[in-house]
């Protein structure tokens, strides 16, 4: 009898990280900048007036999301090696201390005799193995984290990108009508909602149907809440 295949799909840490900030950012500088633009539109507000708050939301954007989510992820990524030096040390100074600690953890798994003795040996072992064991089962830390730097630029680039959908009709502020140009953002902006809540679901596996319609639900319920502001201020 033949044993069946089961190709499991994993996403690496690191990308899914980077996936996760560009989603997040995307989407953000594309409901936050449309809102701002349906807003300004329901106010009656010129093109050229509408064009220049749609630039300052997207500058203001990227540099705020971006250093949000480097200081965010900063904390966790010095603590992490700090911990990661400290397990070095421990492992070089005080092994026998250490070992026990390996050893109590897999004995709370439910290992004993001489396989519990076996497992320990084979991890204090092999040092590098020996401190990966630590950080996980020990302190509870996955994979090394990614750099703070690299998914602040992730997050910052994907708002620049989503800002800029609803925006770039409006480059042409000069030469068509208020309404031609909102729509025409208007439009663009759906699209882009469309294509970032169907890339949502590689990451999230919802079905594609649900995760669209969620995301468009969400950039309508932004849009329509600034558009209703707009018209009551005028």
């Amino acid at each position: 009898m033949s044993t069946p295949n089961h190709d499991e799909q994993h996403m690496k840490p690191r990308i899914g990280s980077h996936l996760r900030e560009f989603i997040f950012g995307f989407n953000d500088g594309l409901v936050s900048t449309f809102a701002v633009i349906a807003g300004l539109f329901g106010g009656m507000v010129g093109n050229d007036t509408v064009f220049l708050a749609a630039l300052a939301t997207l500058v203001a954007g990227a540099f705020s999301m971006g250093l949000g989510t480097y200081l965010g992820n900063k904390s966790m990524y010095d603590l992490y090696y700090a911990e990661l030096e400290r397990e070095k040390r421990e492992v070089k100074e005080v092994p026998e201390i250490e070992t026990q600690e390996i050893r109590d953890i897999y004995l709370a798994k439910g290992f004993t005799g001489e396989l519990l003795e076996s497992v320990v040996k084979h991890i204090t072992s092999d040092e590098k193995l020996w401190i990966e064991t630590m950080m996980r089962e020990e302190l509870g830390f996955g994979d090394p984290p990614e750099k703070p730097t690299k998914l602040g630029i992730t997050m910052s680039s994907a708002f620049v990108i989503g800002s800029l959908i609803p925006t770039v009709p409006y480059f042409f502020h000069s030469a068509v009508s208020d309404i031609k140009l909102f729509h025409i953002s208007l439009v663009a902006s759906f699209v882009g909602l469309f294509l970032i809540g169907w890339l949502k679901t590689y990451f999230t596996g919802k079905k594609p149907s649900a995760s669209i319609a969620e995301t468009m639900i969400v950039g309508i319920l932004a849009a329509g809440g600034a558009y209703g502001v707009g018209l009551l201020i005028s």
